[in-house]
């Protein structure tokens, strides 16, 4: 396992340095795809950047040709913002409406139940931090009966792609919607990708990076999370023995 000290310079990671964000942590932010779910499980993100793509062009936007060698719905996304607000607004609209579908098939994150569930029990709030649309975000929590346990949720709400992660644009909208008396320092961030891990160091907020594949930890590790797990349990687990220090 592997964290980094405030100062950004690395150091051996112990058992002590999960409870330790946790015992600091009164508000726990999480990402959606990859800590909750695979949002791209049943329908793969080359399927839907594909689809974007298409439905873009039947509405008659041109869009540029390095976009077509992407599998990221995002960068087609962030393509299409190249092209002036109609094409910026429509590519919003139809990767929603694709990220809803695709939720209908997510796979559930082993462990991230627990994870939240835990929180919730402990007194902590659960906040939502996202690149994927609201709506789509909704349509997953509601149908697995997971909306009592979360607090809020930031996710895409316009087509602005500067508001995306790694940019702290979304962590810093969270800590803000805490309360006027919370302080990144009250918080802890669980995100999967180095964007995640990326903003949530520009926020100054603790994360703990989830290698949720293998491979995972060393682009997670070059990002500098504060800890990296490769089991949600292990957060879980922190959670229920891990008061909240006062």
């Amino acid at each position: 396992m592997r964290c980094v000290d405030p100062l950004n310079t690395p150091v051996t990671s112990s058992s002590a340095s999960l409870p330790k964000i946790i015992g600091s942590a009164r508000h726990i932010l999480l990402d959606f795809d990859g800590s909750i779910c695979s949002i791209f499980e049943g329908v793969t993100a080359q399927a839907v950047a594909d689809q974007l793509r298409r439905r873009l062009e039947a509405a008659g936007i041109e869009l540029p040709g390095d976009t077509f060698a992407t599998s990221d719905p995002l960068e087609v996304l962030r393509d299409a913002s190249t092209l002036g607000r109609h094409a910026s607004d429509r590519a919003q609209s139809l990767l929603t409406d694709l990220e809803i579908e695709a939720v209908r098939t997510a796979r559930p994150t082993p462990g991230a139940a627990g994870v939240i569930t835990a929180a919730d029990q402990t007194g902590r709030t659960v906040t939502i931090v996202s690149n994927n649309s609201p709506e789509a975000i909704v349509e997953y929590l509601v149908s697995h009966d997971i909306p009592a346990h979360i607090r809020t949720i930031y996710g895409r709400d316009d087509a602005d792609p500067a508001h995306l992660k790694p940019h702290p644009y979304r962590m810093h909208k969270a800590i803000a919607g805490l309360g006027a008396f919370v302080s990144p320092g009250h918080c802890a961030m669980i995100g999967d990708s180095p964007s995640d891990v990326t903003a949530a160091r520009q926020a100054r907020v603790a994360v703990i990076g989830y290698a949720s594949r293998p491979g995972k930890s060393e682009l997670l590790a070059d990002a500098g999370p504060d800890v990296i797990i490769a089991d949600l349990a292990e957060i879980t687990t922190a959670l229920l023995s891990t008061p909240i220090a006062e």
